[in-house]
């Protein structure tokens, strides 16, 4: 076909050197059409030859048709290579057309990155390779002081910092961001930046900060007009927390305009696939099986038809007839597969399995009354201590009424009759104890004095090992209360008692000391009392002695004068 044929099926402008109306058409415009020719016919690489030539020419700026038509011709390419799945030409080309971001209005070049970005994306581009372009595109926007489009690249940074499972790294890069942004209130960039702050925390189970993000989304997405793109993601982002909370009714409803939202956009393949995972998922969990069949039957789901759908309704069936071995030869032969590496499916899967396990476990053990772990383990095809875990689990969370006999490896199943007539006796016992100690406890510690004393008058003895088991609590309930009353009315006794003796000693102590001090001030007056008696004797034999040699002295002296009387 030759260029006028296919200039007359298509837009013409007046020609600006002609004063007639003649019509034609620019070279760029040529090229364009040609190119489109070139697809058509399925000559993919003479088009991509043609487009790359179209995107490298010089336009001038007040040029608008001109710049129309490379704008066309670089989404085309950006098409074109990631249906090739060039990853390495993809790469190159935001690099390529940075001149031409120059030409273009903020808002434009801002769109043309992002669908650029897009293309790279979905051709299956590793994420290193992604971070190194989007870090030179990054430093070229400041270099040219583009800051609108660095926020945007800045943005997209922290998305592949997430997809690269760096939550870490990703939050780093957008709080800086988001502190600028708020000084500029950016508001559509203020929602994106918050819809991906929730999604990173709800991947760290922070899910609380995760709702708070999502509700600042919400509120910048009110004050301003929110596109149908982000609408959905914020359905998507609800939906997928109200399934983390168990409201598997409402995040269906969410998932659900999510869905249709990413369906009607067109360009949204991959998002709508996902939302209908997670679609399907909840709708698994409502456990009404006639709706998710009708759904799985309805004209949009048929439309993304494939091996993904095929093993959800395989889980799905599995789910409704409770078969863990289904569940699991589906995961086995499913291994591998791109859906399963998103971490939201994941989480889901794992809980429905969870649930899936525990309903298989109660459906087994339902018939019996004593059964061999081991049993259920073989039944089951899990390990003996797996199950174990599950059963105790389940005990723990009152799902069943039983327990886990350690010493000969069985699951000992109660009868729900007699569970509430044990439990009813229970709260008797517990009643009467209560007003027994209210009144001083005396009685009930007579009465449970004996451990081999019947459980109540006129209640009939049962038969069964938890029956037997329940009265034997009871009654040791009984008597280690009425041992411990005992116990701390003697310890109080004896307390008592060991204060007094105490107290008494004491007393006894000082008394004693008190009497030492006196016998010991007796004896010390005693003994000066016989030292001054002695010490008076003394005194009076010396008086007594002088007295006697006074008077020898006056005798002799007596007798020399009557010796000299006589002589005379």
């Amino acid at each position: 076909m030759s260029a006028p044929a296919v200039a007359q099926h298509h837009h013409r402008g007046s020609d600006p050197n002609n004063n007639n109306t003649a019509e034609y058409l620019n070279p760029l415009e040529l090229q364009w059409e040609r190119a489109e020719d070139l697809l058509a016919d399925g000559k993919r690489a003479e088009a991509r030859r043609v487009l790359e030539a179209l995107v490298t020419t010089a336009v001038e700026a007040d040029a608008v048709e001109e710049l129309r038509v490379k704008e066309r011709a670089v989404y085309r390419l950006a098409e074109l290579l990631s249906v090739e799945k060039d990853v390495e030409a993809l790469l190159q080309l935001p690099a390529s057309v940075r001149p031409f971001f120059a030409q273009l209005p903020k808002a434009k070049t801002t769109r043309m990155v992002r669908k650029l970005f897009d293309h790279i994306l979905t051709s299956g581009a590793p994420l290193e390779r992604q971070m190194e372009v989007c870090h030179e595109m990054i430093a070229w926007a400041r270099r040219e002081r583009r800051t609108f489009l660095r926020q945007r690249l800045q943005h997209r940074l922290a998305e592949l910092q997430f997809a690269q499972h760096a939550p870490q790294d990703a939050l780093s890069t957008l709080q800086p961001l988001l502190r600028e942004v708020r000084r500029l209130d950016d508001r559509a960039l203020l929602l994106d930046i918050h819809l991906l702050e929730s999604r990173i925390y709800f991947a760290v189970h922070n899910i609380s900060k995760a709702r708070a993000a999502l509700v600042a989304a919400r509120t910048n997405a009110n004050s301003i007009y929110c596109p149908p793109l982000a609408q959905a993601e914020i359905d998507l982002q609800s939906g997928v927390l109200h399934a983390e909370e168990h409201d598997a009714k409402t995040a269906f409803s969410y998932l659900y305009e999510a869905f249709e939202g990413f369906h009607q956009l067109g360009d949204q393949a991959r998002q709508a696939r996902k939302a209908l995972h997670y679609m399907i998922l909840a709708k698994i969990a409502t456990d009404t099986p006639d709706e998710l069949s009708a759904l799985l039957s309805s004209k949009n789901v048929l439309e993304y038809r494939g091996s993904d759908m095929d093993a959800l309704r395989g889980v799905a069936d599995a789910y409704n007839a409770q078969d863990t071995h289904l569940f699991n030869r589906i995961m086995q032969e499913n291994r591998g597969a791109a859906f399963l590496e998103d971490d939201v499916l994941q989480r889901r899967l794992t809980e429905m399995y969870n649930s899936l396990l525990e309903r298989h476990l109660l459906k087994l053990l339902e018939p019996y009354s004593r059964v061999q772990i081991s049993y259920l383990a073989e039944l089951l095809k899990l390990d003996v201590d797996a199950v174990e875990s599950h059963v105790s689990q389940l005990i723990l969370d009152k799902k069943l009424a039983g327990i886990v006999d350690q010493q000969h490896q069985c699951v000992v199943i109660f009868d729900e009759q007699d569970e509430k007539r044990a439990k009813a006796r229970k709260e008797e016992a517990a009643a009467a104890g209560n007003k027994e100690a209210a009144g001083g406890g005396a009685a009930s510690s007579s009465s449970a004095a004996t451990p081999g004393m019947p459980a109540m008058e006129g209640e009939k003895e049962s038969t069964t090992l938890y029956q037997d088991a329940l009265t034997a609590l009871e009654k040791y309930d009984r008597l280690v209360t009425a041992l411990f009353d005992k116990a701390n009315g003697k310890f109080d006794a004896l307390v008592e008692e060991n204060m007094a003796k105490r107290t008494a000693g004491r007393k006894d102590d000082k008394n004693s000391k008190k009497k030492n001090d006196s016998n010991t001030d007796e004896k010390g007056n005693e003994g000066k009392d016989k030292k001054n008696t002695n010490n008076n004797n003394r005194n009076n034999k010396d008086d007594n002695t002088s007295g006697s040699n006074n008077n020898n002295n006056k005798s002799s002296s007596s007798k020399d004068k009557d010796n000299k009387k006589n002589d005379s």
